[in-house]
């Protein structure tokens, strides 16, 4: 166990500057979702645009970062079999 959380800690991410913004955006939204005063409406229309964008996000995470995901993903499913 000990040498697979090795090789996550090693894991280097590529970051796009669009990825970037997606994520600032999805905080910006986040933070107006927590701290304002909201019509039933527009929080729902802000967290349909939050959803959009953690869609995008993924995607991108995925196509640019393929092997790195997997790992990832490996190493969750691993940790999920121990339980």
């Amino acid at each position: 166990m000990e040498e697979n959380l090795k090789e996550i800690e090693d894991l280097r991410f590529y970051f796009t500057d669009d990825m970037k913004q997606t994520l600032f955006d999805m905080l910006t939204i986040q933070n107006m979702l927590n701290n304002e005063d909201l019509s039933y409406k527009e929080i729902r229309q802000l967290e349909k645009e939050k959803e959009r964008l953690l869609e995008h996000f993924r995607e991108e995470l995925h196509a640019n970062n393929p092997v790195e995901v997997a790992i990832v993903r490996e190493f969750l499913n691993m940790k999920n079999e121990e339980k």
